[in-house]
């Protein structure tokens, strides 16, 4: 689809996003409702709304077949429960934007497909750590405290911290699975830093998969069982060290696994 056809688009729907977001009333009335059905008095104790200005919203939610009324109560229809579960998609993905402000602006994002952005709200149980003056590595204090206490790792990077790297491979001797995908450039550096018997003895036994991603990656993604650590390259082409997104929610693992896996699928496997 073109700009010409979004702009049309909109045009046809401009009216229906300024009645959602128009009224503080309205959007909670909704998202009230997702979680089921309800009378006034149970809205009124949740909202915090007079009955008379629930009334009205409610009215103005019926005339849009967003909700209907039946014996007292009230409830999503069909269009109305998809349009809420959009609704949520939309709050998550603000709020994980302003949230993630300081790692996505001036940053490169292409390394996100552009279905993952759009999906951008799994992230919303983030948490953005930074260096501070007196700790400058944080972030990979943080991932390394979390590398160590999983066994099943995968890691997709454009930039080598060796201390990191050295804990990946303990888990290996420790009979973890680590599957790792870099840039040609970093691999090299890998198979010079670690221990070429050390290597062949993983991948030997399948723990270790090797694959290599297309130069112009710009990412660091680290995922556990129950993290999932994201860095990125700063506008200008440098990485940025001293911010990181860490999460363990599930919905984030879930993202960070979707993202390992697209460059998976562009990915050259590496046979030692």
């Amino acid at each position: 689809m073109d700009l010409d056809d979004i702009f049309e688009l909109h045009d046809d729907v401009k009216d229906d996003l300024k009645f959602f977001v128009a009224s503080d009333v309205r959007v909670k009335i909704l998202l009230s409702l997702i979680k089921g059905s309800k009378n006034l008095t149970s809205l009124r104790k949740e909202l915090h709304f007079s009955s008379s200005t629930i009334l009205h919203g409610m009215y103005q939610l019926e005339e849009k077949d967003f909700i209907f009324r039946e014996a007292g109560k009230y409830y999503l229809s069909q269009v109305g429960e998809i349009s809420t579960h959009k609704l949520i998609d939309v709050i998550k993905s603000v709020y994980t934007i302003n949230k993630g402000r300081n790692l996505f602006l001036n940053h490169e994002i292409g390394s996100i497909p552009p279905e993952l952005l759009k999906d951008i709200g799994c992230l919303e149980s983030s948490t953005i750590i930074k260096s501070t003056s007196t700790d400058i590595i944080k972030p990979y204090t943080i991932v390394s405290k979390f590398i160590s206490e999983t066994n099943n790792v995968k890691h997709l990077s454009s930039v080598f911290f060796a201390s990191n790297i050295e804990l990946l491979f303990e888990n290996l001797e420790a009979n973890g699975q680590i599957h790792l995908l870099f840039t040609e450039e970093i691999l090299k550096i890998l198979l010079k830093t670690v221990n070429s018997e050390t290597i062949e003895k993983c991948a030997s036994s399948d723990n270790l998969k090797l694959g290599i991603v297309g130069d112009n990656t710009q990412i660091s993604l680290t995922l556990g069982d129950k993290f999932i650590a994201l860095g990125l390259f700063s506008a200008n082409g440098d990485y940025d060290l001293n911010t990181f997104l860490i999460s363990q929610s599930k919905a984030a693992i879930f993202w960070g696994e979707r993202l390992f896996n697209h460059h998976l699928k562009f990915a050259k496997e590496f046979k030692l």
